[in-house]
């Protein structure tokens, strides 16, 4: 098969061709202006179908839309002379996450760090309307600085078309709805894609692979459906993880994380569980509206204010009123509000309704009022010396030092085992199961014989019909949580005769 030369492109200049996807090609270039490397994808053949060259028009309108620090940005679009689209886009130089996981595993940190980037940016996505549906470790590339870009939107979907059933799909990171078109894409189908994706980044291999077996499409398919997630099998690869990867990755969709957001946010759970750094979810919030605007509307916060009367100089600050007020007595008589500051420019007082000899009499009654005042507070003062009214005493509150205090979105502690009942009634036999730290949105795992495939219900409660009566009846159960926080991976078991 004669391989299509890389096309001219006004502006450009080819270097070398990067990779080749299921229907495109991509090439290194170099623009002229600004002067940089780009990478370019173009479509493989014109002739193609109109249903790959919408996708591929989608895949554009997709990243132009989307701007986020881990989504690859789309500079350009156009049409070669032969006429098949391409786009520009920012160059990746280091390899892919699937390229990079033929030679190493990630560690747990760097896993927990590139999960918790990428589901910031399938959140964006799906804040934006659009599902990626091909997350898988080829499609993340890598900046020179080490961080995570996700690429090829190529069949990504506006959220209420999703049940299209036309685009292709990535067999191994897919879900079993997609697979079998049993229920439309939707955003937890996203959330097992990622879980799948961090499976593999942690063991080299995607999640329902056999080393050595059949890995072709319908047996992948096949298993994907019917088999558990298997472990990961890595000794430093906390409990909790596997069990959020396995959350992550249930058949049933409404078992798995309701979003991206709430998958990076377990994540970031098992970072503080492991003491690691925490990486933030970067997610853009709504823009406020300046701080110098003045709407209607707006609460705005003022400091307290010095409110004091009008006195008879307009321009006195506030502060010096308050201060007058306190050194200077009220005059009666004068044309002014009651509670107003006067200035007076005398220091003694002079009272029109008074003459002289009434002026000194008074002043004799203020001092004698004056000095019964001093004995009585002397005396006030010598008798709590000497013990008076002792108030209570109370306990003086030291400082406390502790570690900061946990998250409250993540404070629930994990489910216990539960503890099963069973009661007969003829054929008919009813179990019921009670554990520690149930939340209301709890759902259970559920057998009737140890290796059959688990089954779900959502109430904590089982009624069997058509039992034999001369047998003993068993059933297994465990508690999932959405979280991820399962107390343990076995199956409880219980019985009736």
């Amino acid at each position: 098969m004669t391989e299509t030369p890389a096309p001219s492109i006004p502006g450009l200049s080819f270097v070398r061709k990067l990779g080749a996807g299921g229907y495109a090609d991509v090439y290194l270039y170099e623009q002229a202006l600004p002067a940089r490397r780009v990478a370019v994808k173009v479509l493989r053949d014109s002739n193609r179908g109109r249903g790959v060259a919408q996708r591929f028009r989608s895949e554009a309108n997709a990243m132009a839309l989307l701007e986020h620090p881990h989504i690859v940005p789309v500079y350009a679009t156009g049409s070669t002379v032969d006429g098949r689209p391409y786009l520009v886009m920012m160059y990746y130089p280091r390899a892919s996450l699937a390229e990079r996981v033929k030679a190493e595993r990630l560690s747990v940190a760097e896993a927990l760090r590139v999960g918790i980037q990428l589901a910031s940016a399938v959140e964006t996505a799906h804040r934006a309307g659009l599902l990626h549906r091909d997350i898988k470790p080829a499609n993340v590339l890598t900046s020179q600085y080490g961080t995570p870009g996700l690429t090829d939107f190529g069949i990504a979907a506006d959220v209420a078309q999703a049940d299209d059933d036309d685009a292709g799909v990535s067999v191994p990171w897919s879900p079993p709805e997609v697979l079998y078109v049993t229920q439309p894409a939707s955003a937890r189908s996203d959330v097992y894609s990622l879980a799948a994706t961090l499976w593999h980044l942690l063991v080299g291999r995607s999640p329902f692979e056999q080393p050595g077996g059949d890995n072709s499409h319908y047996a992948l398919m096949k298993r994907i459906r019917d088999t558990p997630v298997p472990d990961t099998g890595r000794p430093d690869v906390p409990a909790s993880l596997d069990r959020l990867l396995k959350a992550g990755l249930a058949k049933d969709p409404g078992l798995r994380p309701a979003s991206a957001m709430d998958f990076a946010r377990s994540l970031q759970v098992i970072e503080q569980e492991l003491r690691m750094p925490r990486t933030e979810i970067v997610v853009a919030e709504e823009v406020a509206a300046p701080s110098g605007s003045a709407r209607g509307d707006e609460t705005r916060m003022q400091g307290p204010q010095l409110l004091a009367a009008q006195g008879v100089s307009g321009d006195t600050p506030p502060t010096e009123n308050l201060r007058t007020r306190r050194r200077t007595p009220a005059v009666r008589g004068v044309n002014a509000p009651e509670d107003a500051t006067v200035h007076r420019p005398a220091t003694s007082l002079e009272h029109p309704g008074l003459d002289d000899g009434e002026a000194s009499g008074a002043r004799r009654w203020v001092a004698w009022t004056a000095l019964l005042l001093v004995v009585l507070l002397a005396g006030g003062v010598v008798w709590a010396l000497a013990g008076g009214i002792r108030p209570q005493a109370r306990p003086t509150a030291l400082p406390s030092f502790s570690e900061p205090p946990p998250d409250p979105g993540n404070t629930a502690a994990p489910p216990g085992r539960p503890s099963i009942k069973g009661v007969r009634d003829g054929a008919s036999v009813t179990f019921t199961w009670t554990y520690a730290n149930a939340l209301p949105s709890d759902t259970f795992y559920y057998r009737l014989s140890p290796n059959e495939q688990a089954r779900t219900v959502a109430e904590p409660w089982l009624k069997l019909t058509g039992q034999p009566t001369d047998q003993q009846v068993c059933i297994w159960v465990r508690v999932h949580r959405a979280s991820g926080a399962d107390a343990a991976r076995s199956f409880e078991k219980g019985c009736v005769a």
